[in-house]
């Protein structure tokens, strides 16, 4: 697993999203007069340009709306943070639930094994070698070798 990462104090993050803001703002003034100093021409660098100014003013708009440019054009409703995190908090708890019901039903089924183990009079030898043959052959039955081979 890897280091959790360290988060920067607040006044950096600010720094941050202040300094993304300003080159954004420059971004959007600056690439549509690159484009149309001369040569004009259309060609990689004037794509990248407009590339450049489109994602900079859907950042913009996203800034302050809340909603990127595609949501404003097909009516998506603006996602909150706490609508976020409800919806990744149900997404957990749905999986947390999930998990433990698959985990019940297997304790039950091994609890149930052992008793059968038990009744037959296994030991816990057998048990174990038991369980490390279905776990090496991916849960397959033994196979019984047939006695009369020619």
């Amino acid at each position: 697993m890897s280091q959790p990462q360290e988060q920067p104090p607040p006044s950096q993050r600010e720094k941050y999203a202040k300094a993304v803001h300003n080159a954004a703002i420059f971004a959007v003034i600056a690439c549509p007069v690159l484009a149309l100093l001369p040569p004009r021409k259309l060609d990689v660098y004037t794509l990248g340009l407009v590339g450049v100014t489109g994602y900079s003013a859907n950042y913009l708009v996203a800034e302050s709306t809340g909603r990127t440019v595609w949501q404003h054009v097909s009516r998506q409703p603006a996602r909150t943070p706490a609508a976020v995190e409800k919806e990744q908090s149900s997404v957990i708890a749905e999986l947390q639930k999930e998990g433990r019901g698959s985990r019940d039903a297997w304790k039950t089924q091994i609890r149930r094994e052992i008793e059968q183990d038990v009744e037959e009079g296994k030991g816990f030898g057998d048990m174990i070698v038991g369980q490390i043959w279905s776990v090496w052959n991916q849960g397959k039955p033994p196979v019984e070798e047939d006695e009369e081979e020619e």
